[in-house]
């Protein structure tokens, strides 16, 4: 049994032969790909086998697509398609990574014994696979899970789930959360882990490279503003429950920061009213006088 289990839960099939080649081309052979196809009209299948003998493959075709449902519950199906693998690397089907990705998860585990959590640096890359922005890394060492959220709620640090390494008994123990379209289900998730773990070590070196381009992903996909919303107002809630120093003004400003961009951005404006009101209520357990603020300037 390999150390480490790397699980692609694939749909789409455009990009996949890039994704599989960047795997395939690992300094470090120590690892098992499982690839779980969430039932899709496109031809996975083929690009996959054009990998065979190249890596350890198991390869899993389902027959419903679970994702169109609930995407978490069809990431935590992937995983559960590995064995033991001590250590998972949660991919995608577009992304790339690093040729020394698994070489660095050894050291690192080898390196620090009482680590179970782990993160790579990231970079967004365009359709084309050009470097398009290079995300602040995270400090050296360990960044204890309140200042990974708001780094990330304040814009400074984005998240895209495949920077993230983390051990088998981490998911077992917390399981992944669960919020509509899997919006924001990783930020919670990994949130958590990091909290149960205290902290996330960084993984220094060369970045992961993630695909974030229109129609590509739920992050750039319109036409889904009254789910993702359903999603931020249930993500606001679980951090009123879950979040430890809730009442921080400094975090609650970066909450706002995040609302406000996906507003702005990731919902182009487009809610309603009702909506509004149940994200601002939500928000007022952190600020009633931020919430105040939020309301009065997107109110219609």
């Amino acid at each position: 049994m390999h150390p480490v289990a790397i699980i692609i839960p694939a749909y789409k099939a455009d990009k996949l032969e890039e994704t599989l080649a960047s795997i395939a081309g690992q300094s470090c052979r120590d690892f098992t790909l499982y690839i779980g196809k969430d039932k899709s009209p496109y031809d996975v299948k083929s690009v996959v086998e054009s990998f065979a003998g190249q890596m350890d493959i198991r390869y899993t075709e389902f027959p419903d697509n679970l994702g169109g449902k609930d995407l978490v519950a069809q990431w935590e199906r992937c995983i559960r398609l590995s064995v033991q693998e001590p250590w998972i690397l949660l991919f995608s089907d577009d992304d790339r990574m690093p040729a020394d990705a698994v070489e660095r998860i050894l050291q690192a585990v080898q390196a620090h014994p009482e680590a179970s959590f782990f993160r790579f640096p990231l970079d967004r890359i365009d359709a084309r696979g050009n470097t398009e922005y290079t995300c602040t890394p995270l400090p050296e060492g360990i960044t204890p899970a309140r200042e990974l959220l708001s780094g990330y709620l304040g814009g400074q640090r984005p998240s895209a789930a495949i920077e993230y390494v983390f051990a088998r008994n981490l998911f077992e123990q917390q399981g992944m959360v669960h919020f509509p379209l899997a919006w924001c289900s990783d930020t919670a998730t990994w949130y958590a882990y990091a909290k149960a773990a205290g902290g996330v070590r960084n993984l220094p070196g060369k970045a992961m490279e993630w695909r974030n381009t229109q129609g590509s992903n739920i992050s750039n996909t319109s036409g889904l503003h009254a789910l993702k919303m359903q999603a931020l107002i249930a993500f606001v809630r679980w951090l009123d429950s879950h979040y430890e120093g809730r009442k921080s003004w400094n975090f609650a400003r970066s909450l706002r920061k995040f609302l406000e961009t996906n507003l702005n951005v990731s919902f182009e404006r487009q809610y309603t009213m009702p909506d509004l009101k149940a994200l601002c209520t939500a928000f007022s357990r952190f600020s009633i006088l931020q919430s105040l603020k939020l309301y009065r300037h997107y109110r219609k």
